[in-house]
């Protein structure tokens, strides 16, 4: 038990984070802005705190580190964004898009005056936060006690369940099935990259190229 206290931790900690932000997100529902800001809070306190308590620094907790990702990245980054637009292209006809667009106009608050600053969140600062979170806390604290793999599987995981209280009332259910299962192999993809690169930057690049395909379709969704 001593030995995998900082596990434990990890564990202890990420839980409560997402667990919060699942009541928020599926209960208390507050506005778009109010609700990243407790995002924020949640994930930032959980890294802070873990790091504090162990005597860690943060940025070589996250595995953050002064240099850019390689060239190659380029491609992929070009990859996930084709690749997501086509998805959507392919299932559109499975989507209750009418269900996601008032999900966004109401619930999220998207309107067509504020939605470049809420997608520019999005795309820099929301990707930033959760590749923090689940690529570089999670993983790297399970990875420096010797269980790389539990701790992709268990980010990756945590990740998809992270975005349940999301997309719940958007698709069909078998069509989240596959949204939750895809979410996961997305953690799990973006955690390789972490690895091959060794930065957290690398992840966090493509995480922000996916999210601007994302919010290429919501702009499709919204004002098309």
């Amino acid at each position: 038990m001593r030995k995998n206290r900082k596990i434990i931790s990890a564990v202890v900690f990420s839980l409560t984070a997402v667990g919060v932000m699942s009541v928020f997100e599926s209960v208390v529902q507050p506005s778009y802005w109010i609700k990243s800001f407790i995002k924020v809070i949640c994930f930032s306190s959980a890294v802070i705190i873990y790091s504090l308590i162990y005597k860690e620094k943060i940025s070589d907790l996250l595995n953050l580190k002064k240099k850019l990702p390689s060239r190659r990245l380029l491609i992929v980054m070009g990859l996930v964004y084709i690749s997501m637009i086509l998805a959507y292209l392919i299932l559109k006809n499975q989507i209750d898009l009418s269900n996601i667009r008032e999900n966004l106009l109401k619930k999220e608050g998207v309107t067509k005056e504020n939605f470049i600053f809420v997608f520019s969140y999005i795309i820099f600062i929301n990707s930033f936060l959760e590749e923090a979170f689940f690529r570089g806390f999670i993983y790297n604290v399970f990875r420096r006690e010797g269980y790389s793999l539990p701790g992709m599987i268990y980010g990756s995981l945590l990740f998809a369940f992270y975005h349940l209280g999301i997309v719940a009332l958007w698709f069909d259910p078998l069509i989240l099935v596959l949204c939750i299962a895809g979410l996961a192999f997305a953690g799990a993809f973006l955690q390789l990259i972490e690895i091959r690169e060794d930065n957290l930057a690398a992840s966090w690049f493509v995480h922000g190229c996916a999210n601007l395909a994302i919010n290429t379709i919501g702009t499709m969704m919204l004002f098309m």
